[in-house]
């Protein structure tokens, strides 16, 4: 959106603000035995990168192949265009990365490309300046079968609109949606059969207290993998709750709403307190989360009734 000089007249958006207004705020909360670590957690919803073209009025055409010659000219076409485009690549093939885990769901905006060379450069939300990738480490990443499911080439064809959706009634759509995300769950993410919103912060609150005896003398690697799940898989620090913080606190500024500056507070919070168990997590230390995962689940519930009284206030 910055590229395409798409904000609300104060600058470009802010990774909040473009996270809130996709509706992206969700949970997901599922154990995996045989894998490692056996759970996995994720604070977004499956549907971030679609549903925010839908609350900004901006045109979308995903689409997959098998073939990697017709995926790779979609990438040139794009960027030949002046539109670089946003694609889904395995974080683990990905050589300028330093993972072991696969992730086929990772978003990354490829930027340009040299085929002479065979160097493509990428923007990346764990790398601040662009990364060179060799065009075969990308067709690698981008045709994975990894967790949780094939990536098929996915790419995101966004229509750039001369404009965006009105503010008030964008945030009035994103809001709507991070509460059905949390109330309903939201779309799986690839199928994955975990507990989703609410119920996953319950079932995770539930899970916590028993992970020595579920888990045994994995719970340290259990614990490595909660930090990761928590702070550094694009979850700006905070599990997204920061991001949605920064989301409401932006809007609020923008329209003068006293009821979203409150809300961005509760979530910025919440977004402590999630660091605060990656804190415990990081040191090996579950006994020390017990008390943080039982004021997430509060606060948590806490959050979607707050979203919820302000749409009643701001419904159509």
């Amino acid at each position: 959106m910055e590229l395409h000089q798409l904000d609300y007249g104060a600058g470009p958006l802010s990774e909040g603000a473009a996270f809130g207004l996709a509706g992206g705020l969700g949970f997901l909360y599922l154990e995996m035995p045989g894998m490692k670590p056996p759970i996995y957690l994720v604070g977004r919803t499956a549907d971030l990168e679609r549903d925010v073209s839908e609350h900004l009025g901006i045109g979308l055409d995903v689409r997959e192949t098998e073939d990697p010659e017709e995926g790779w000219r979609w990438v040139r076409d794009e960027i030949d265009a002046g539109r670089p485009p946003m694609v889904w690549a395995d974080i683990g093939h990905l050589e300028y990365l330093r993972v072991r885990m696969h992730n086929t769901r990772h978003d990354i905006v490829i930027v340009g490309y040299d085929e002479n060379e065979g160097i493509a450069w990428v923007a990346d939300n764990d790398r601040d300046e662009l990364q060179a990738c060799s065009l075969d480490s990308l067709a690698t990443a981008r045709s994975s079968d990894g967790f949780p499911g094939p990536n098929l080439h996915t790419t995101f064809f966004y229509e750039w609109p001369e404009s965006l959706r009105k503010p008030a009634e964008a945030t009035r759509l994103a809001i709507e949606r991070a509460v059905a995300n949390m109330r309903d769950g939201g779309d799986a993410i690839a199928g994955l059969a975990g507990a989703f919103g609410l119920e996953g912060i319950e079932r995770f609150t539930a899970a916590y207290p028993t992970w020595p005896e579920t888990f045994g003398e994995d719970l340290p690697a259990v614990l490595r993998g909660l930090r990761v799940f928590i702070v550094k898989a694009g979850t700006g620090g905070a599990m997204f709750r920061s991001l949605h913080a920064e989301f409401l606190k932006d809007m609020a500024m923008l329209l003068e709403d006293r009821d979203l500056r409150d809300l961005a507070g509760t979530y910025g919070v919440l977004a402590l307190l999630w660091q605060l168990l990656a804190f415990h997590a990081e040191r090996d230390d579950h006994a020390g989360g017990l008390r943080a995962v039982e004021q997430i689940n509060e606060l948590e519930h806490i959050g979607v009734s707050m979203m919820e009284t302000w749409l009643q206030k701001n419904s159509k």
